[in-house]
């Protein structure tokens, strides 16, 4: 375990249980086989505190709230929606979100999922303790209220919470699989790939491709109604491409430059909350180079950067490096295209 890490949920970091193990150790091999022996009252142990974190502006309404207790899969629709494009192919792109992912999850269906994929009795009754044996209190301006006991969902923090989910949600995978084997639902391109591709799912972003057949369409739309009674909450929408898919915007054409407003405007909150004229200049320079450049590296990894919004990124660094966040403007030494070429011509070697 590394040094100098946030705590644990316990309040306590790593160097806590290496320092003082000798002491510890034997509790805490006792309670771990209590817990195997299913000795141990998680129910008296098992306590959680949900803070509302607001995920827009002016949230007044608990549903803007988030409560906080991959580019394989984007190449793959990238190229999937440009060669229907470029075939002129006809097909169905849904893409589904999973509402309050972590909160909808059914209990009956999370054990019965883990039993259909072979795990063990004792194993699905750890689980079983864990999840549904926790009281939580909610958290408002540092106001804790009474603890009460859920009846459904996964608690957002807990290490286990996102392998739970990941098997639930792979269930809507079988499902469609093995509508597919009985031409029931049937995906696209099949020319590329066996029985064509109809899902991409990472977590709780999933992509489903249906072929333009209203029968089948129909089925689909039959399966996942199904599936939102068993698993919880299932949303669509209407939209327009572009797409986002884990967090990549995905369309059938190049990429406008409004497109990459998200990257400016990320830049922009950051310079909003930095003060500038009481770093020197190495400060500032450590500042662009570490987060600034940074920013625009994921959506570049996979598509090459206009020039205009290049250009505009350009700007944003120069004034900070420059003037830091002074509103008068100062006079440049040299230009940044210049200064961004690498150390050993001499200049500062900033990337991007």
């Amino acid at each position: 375990m590394e040094h100098n890490k946030a705590p644990g949920p316990d309040g306590f970091p790593a160097e806590f249980y290496q320092k003082f193990w000798d002491v510890i150790k034997g509790d805490l091999l006792c309670m771990s086989h209590e817990l195997y022996t299913r000795d141990l009252p998680l129910f008296s142990l098992n306590f959680g505190v949900i803070t509302l974190i607001p995920k827009a502006q002016e949230a007044n309404v608990i549903q803007k709230f988030r409560p906080i207790c991959l580019l394989n899969g984007v190449v793959i629709l990238h190229e999937t929606i440009h060669e229907m494009h470029r075939r002129r192919l006809n097909g169905v792109i849904l893409k589904i979100d999973f509402e309050k992912a972590y909160d909808k999850v059914k209990w009956p269906f999370l054990f019965q999922t883990l039993w259909m994929k072979g795990f063990s009795p004792k194993l699905i009754s750890w689980v079983k303790s864990f999840i549904m044996g926790g009281s939580v209190a909610v958290n408002v301006n540092d106001d804790v209220g009474k603890f009460f006991q859920t009846k459904k969902g996964l608690w957002q923090g807990d290490p286990l919470s996102p392998l739970l989910f990941n098997i639930v949600a792979d269930m809507l995978v079988i499902l469609i699989n093995r509508a597919k084997e009985h031409g029931q639902v049937s995906g696209v391109m099949p020319h590329l790939i066996d029985g064509g591709l109809s899902i991409l799912q990472y977590a709780d972003d999933t992509i489903i491709f249906i072929e333009n057949d209203y029968e089948k369409a129909r089925n689909m739309k039959l399966l996942l109604c199904a599936f939102e009674q068993l698993f919880g909450i299932v949303w669509m929408q209407i939209g327009d491409f572009p797409i986002k898919y884990l967090g990549m915007p995905i369309h059938f054409k190049k990429l406008r430059n409004s497109d990459w407003n998200i990257v400016e405007e990320r830049v922009g909150k950051r310079l909003a909350g930095w003060k500038g004229k009481h770093l020197s200049i190495g400060g500032r320079l450590t500042l662009i180079d570490s987060v600034l450049s940074s920013l625009p590296m994921y959506m570049m990894s996979f598509f090459a950067i206009p020039k205009g919004v290049l250009k505009k990124l350009n700007y944003f660094r120069s004034r900070f490096f420059w003037q830091g966040d002074e509103s008068k403007r100062k006079y440049r030494l040299a230009r940044w295209n210049i200064l961004a070429n690498p150390k050993i011509k001499g200049a500062l070697g900033s990337m991007i």
